[in-house]
């Protein structure tokens, strides 16, 4: 797929996935009963590679971002992506609008993103442990298009043109 973006550069949905998939915190932003944003950071697996594009949370049913997700399936996610270096500079980042949805805590699907990492077999662990019965997952599924700040620039470019630092990469169908 090739990216829309104002720096004519190409960004592929592989590497954005990829960026996705090396990481594993990010900011998910739910609508609350008032109509208010409320944001909080949150571990994160991805779906395999198999099966549709979608990213799995573990909550408690009772917490405000599954709350909000209950009455208003309309979210927003972003990755930050810290620089190593000059950590004064922006970080890269991605970020989507899209759907989320609670599901089981026994579904396979989200277990199985779970299990990619020590840290997320951990969450789960302590999630069914000291939440019990009502450990619970969010699948986020994103809209098609994803956007992104900073990601396949160098510093140099990054500093000759900061404001044409964003892209838009398309999900392929095959994988909505």
């Amino acid at each position: 797929m090739v990216a829309l973006s104002k720096s004519s550069r190409q960004l592929s949905f592989d590497s954005v996935e990829r960026e996705i998939r090396d990481r594993s915190f990010g900011v998910l932003s739910t609508i609350s009963v008032d109509h208010r944003p409320h944001s909080t950071g949150v571990l994160y697996g991805v779906s395999s590679r198999d099966r549709p594009f979608a990213l799995y949370v573990t909550t408690n049913r009772d917490n405000k971002k599954a709350r909000n997700i209950a009455r208003n399936p309309n979210v927003s996610f972003t990755i930050p992506i810290p620089r190593r270096l000059l950590r004064s500079l922006p970080p890269h980042c991605v970020q989507f609008q899209g759907t989320a949805q609670i599901i089981s805590f026994d579904d396979q699907n989200a277990r199985n993103a779970f299990s990619r990492s020590v840290v997320l077999r951990e969450v789960l662990k302590l999630e069914g442990k000291h939440v019990g019965p009502k450990a619970t997952f969010i699948r986020i599924r994103p809209d098609q298009t994803i956007h992104t700040y900073g990601l396949g620039l160098s510093l140099l470019e990054l500093l000759r043109n900061i404001r044409n630092a964003t892209s838009r990469v398309e999900i392929p169908t095959s994988r909505l």
